[in-house]
């Protein structure tokens, strides 16, 4: 064998080198396989919940939002309800004594009452407007105590005609002492019954 013959370092067979190395190659197999997992697993997980909270509605009854005269809903820390002081601005006194939706065969129909006790020295009156309700509609209406004495004590009962599955949001009231107006606005309301 003669020296032309023997190989040299040189004549060996190297890698090629745009082959890649063997770790970067399983990296990303395992990049690939991560992406699969995420693109087949995130959708069948949503529509896995969705599909559960569909059954649990629908079959076992869950998100009923109609209360029981048992359990009126307190969903809003500023709104007022049956016994709680209407307005705290003003010096008379006004108690919530109705907050109901009455269901008839005619439709629907929201109560609100209210109690008013003058301790002022002058007269003073409670007016109530408008009824928003929780979807932001306006429902016209009016009604009043009238003009009531110092010492004297009154009472406002209002009615709005609503739609079959509205509920009321906010109650739109003035109050008067002597010739100024003391309060003039939107007061929330809690969820009431439904009566009938």
């Amino acid at each position: 064998m003669t020296d032309a013959d023997t190989p040299t370092d040189s004549d060996a067979e190297t890698p090629a080198d745009d082959a890649p190395p063997e770790d970067d190659e399983i990296d990303r197999r395992r990049l690939i396989r991560w992406i699969a997992v995420l693109a087949f697993g995130v959708p069948v997980v949503v529509e896995a919940l969705t599909f559960g909270n569909i059954i649990g509605d629908e079959l076992l009854g869950g998100g009923d939002a109609t209360p029981t005269a048992a359990e009126t809903e307190t969903d809003r820390p500023d709104a007022v309800g049956v016994d709680d002081e209407l307005l705290d601005e003003t010096a008379a006194t006004e108690t919530i004594t109705t907050s109901e939706v009455r269901q008839t065969d005619g439709g629907r129909t929201y109560v609100f009452g209210v109690d008013v006790e003058n301790t002022t020295d002058e007269p003073v009156e409670l007016r109530t407007e408008r009824l928003r309700l929780r979807d932001g509609t306006l429902v016209d209406g009016v009604s009043s105590t009238g003009s009531i004495a110092p010492g004297e004590s009154g009472m406002v009962t209002a009615a709005w005609s609503i739609p079959e599955s509205a509920m009321p949001g906010a109650v739109e009231v003035t109050a008067t002492r002597g010739e100024k107006t003391v309060f003039e606005g939107f007061q929330l309301v809690e969820q009431p019954v439904v009566v009938g």
